[in-house]
């Protein structure tokens, strides 16, 4: 299994982890962001 570590939890981080889902569905995505909040689409 993949394993992918996206620094950056905003616009750009949120967006790197859908195309990395796209990419390997069976992938293991972390998302790691200093501040209180990441961005989400709906």
């Amino acid at each position: 299994m993949r394993r992918i570590v996206i620094i950056g939890g905003v616009a750009g981080g949120a967006s790197a982890a859908t195309r990395a889902r796209r990419l390997d569905e069976h992938a293991e995505i972390t998302m790691i962001e200093k501040g209180p909040y990441v961005s989400c689409e709906k």
